[in-house]
């Protein structure tokens, strides 16, 4: 495949982004007598083609600046920022400097085979140059925009608005909240905003500083939530100061919790088929029945939330609770009672049970709690990987659910539809969660985390004390070295 095909591969339905606001439609696609696509007149859909082609042609390599003429790196620095600016001043036309770019590459490079780009140094040269530029134009995008900064982030205001306004995203960026691109489809390439840039490692994701590139959907689907919270009163290091109220509940986990789902079985002459164990959430009935979301709060949330502010002069910003704390409706049920308690946010681990089906959940849900809006904005994710009990840990724990010879037991649910949540909670600064075996495993989580930076990164466990020598610390200090992130 060459630079063309991949182009016209990454853009079905054309190169006009703005083409669903005139007719509610998407585009057209390609004409088939035009030599070459016209150069994408918005940023993110920009980001995503060059910075595919700079990904599976690995020229990323070649981004160092010639540390013997820093001069014109620094005149070349320049000509991004002023690119950048024009055309955010000018949002429906690219500039001129983006145009002689898109030009040079397709009409010197076009047919250039992907795998020879690294070969080209002339062609990886006009792809980083785009590449930097679509970056740059999207400063502050995924988060709101100040009267200050309004004219330079002219990209970011039309963003923020579709983010806002459902409406407006069904025709613009119709494929909100999963990317910010209007013509790169998210089963093909994903564009999200970017917190933390990673200050190690040679990849792609050193090379921006605003926009993450992200794998298809059909690996993880990730998204993208502004909490929408007024913040334009704090000032410094306040506007990132962020303050949790850690709930370990349930405070106690019975061994009867533990039941055995499936038994291993023979699986022809040499193989087994593996024991599952399934979580019975016995802790959810309380002495007078059923425990629910607004006995919780009155009974422990908001009594909290009160020692909380006495201690420290404020309200926390969220509320954290461990994996399969709570169920979905207990859940719900406790953010509306804790609706005027002041908190931005609640992340809670839930399991649930599909009446249809009868699969098994374990999910983590985030709530985010905007002041003067009815309910609360629901995010919500599968655990990726199931947890696999040892014979040491069964004994640690004194669980007895299994009484034949066995030594590893799968938790029983389902992994499938992988999502990923991020929020936005100030300016570059946003968070996401993960549950339990999904920190140690790679795929598919962490390649996205490492792309978009999270400043904070959740990870709900269960089961026992996390101390800083168990495995849940050594996988974390991993990713906040890589980071910088807070984990």
């Amino acid at each position: 495949m060459n630079i063309l095909d991949h182009i016209r591969h990454l853009t079905p339905n054309g190169m006009d982004s703005y083409a669903g606001l005139v007719s509610g439609t998407e585009g057209a696609g390609h004409d088939p007598g035009m030599q070459q696509p016209s150069c994408p007149n918005w940023p993110p859909d920009l980001f995503a083609i060059v910075g595919s082609l700079i990904e599976v042609s690995a020229c990323y390599t070649l981004a160092s600046p010639d540390r013997h003429d820093l001069a014109s790196h620094s005149n070349y620095l320049d000509s991004v920022f002023a690119a950048a600016r024009a055309w955010n001043a000018d949002p429906f036309r690219p500039p001129t400097a983006v145009k002689v770019h898109w030009e040079a590459l397709l009409t010197h490079y076009g047919d250039l085979p992907l795998s020879s780009i690294c070969a080209h140094p002339e062609a990886a040269k006009q792809l980083l140059a785009l590449f930097a530029i679509a970056d740059e134009a999207s400063i502050g995008m995924g988060w709101d925009v100040t009267e200050m900064n309004a004219n330079d982030h002219t990209f970011a205001a039309l963003a923020m608005s579709c983010i806002a306004e459902k409406s407006e995203a069904a025709t613009f960026m119709r494929y909100l909240p999963t990317s910010l691109c209007c013509v790169v489809p998210p089963d093909l390439a994903i564009v999200l905003p970017k917190s933390i840039t990673a200050s190690v490692g040679c990849t792609i994701r050193s090379l921006s500083h605003h926009l993450a590139l992200l794998p298809p959907r059909s690996i993880i689907d990730p998204s993208w939530t502004s909490s929408g919270i007024d913040t334009s009163g704090l000032v410094g290091a306040a506007s990132y100061d962020m303050s949790l109220l850690l709930v370990p509940f349930p405070y106690k986990l019975h061994a009867k919790s533990f039941e055995l789902s499936s038994a291993r079985d023979t699986f022809g002459n040499a193989y087994n088929i593996p024991a599952y164990f399934k979580l019975v959430q016995h802790w959810l009935q309380g002495t007078e029945g059923p425990i629910t979301g607004d006995r919780m709060a009155k009974e422990l949330f908001l009594p909290l939330i009160r020692e909380a502010q006495a201690q420290s002069g404020k309200t926390p910003n969220g509320i954290v609770l461990p994996e399969c704390a709570l169920s979905t409706q207990i859940a719900k049920e406790l953010v509306e009672s804790l609706a005027d308690s002041g908190i931005e946010f609640l992340i809670t681990g839930v399991l649930d049970i599909d009446p249809d089906t009868g699969k098994t959940y374990n999910r983590a849900q985030t709530f985010v709690i905007r002041a003067g809006e009815a309910g609360a904005v629901v995010r919500q994710q599968n655990k990726h990987h199931r947890w696999r009990l040892d014979q040491g840990q069964v004994d640690r724990y004194a669980l007895n659910f299994d009484y034949s010879a066995n030594t590893q037991w799968w938790e029983d649910i389902d992994v499938s539809n992988r999502q990923l949540p991020f929020v936005g909670l100030r300016q570059d600064m946003s968070i996401t969660t993960l549950i339990c075996e999904d920190l140690a495993r790679a795929d598919p989580a962490m390649n996205v985390i490492r792309a978009v930076g999270p400043n904070l990164v959740i990870a709900l466990l269960m089961d026992g004390p996390q101390l800083a020598a168990r495995w849940p610390g050594r996988y974390a200090t991993v990713l906040a070295e890589d980071l910088a992130a807070q984990s």
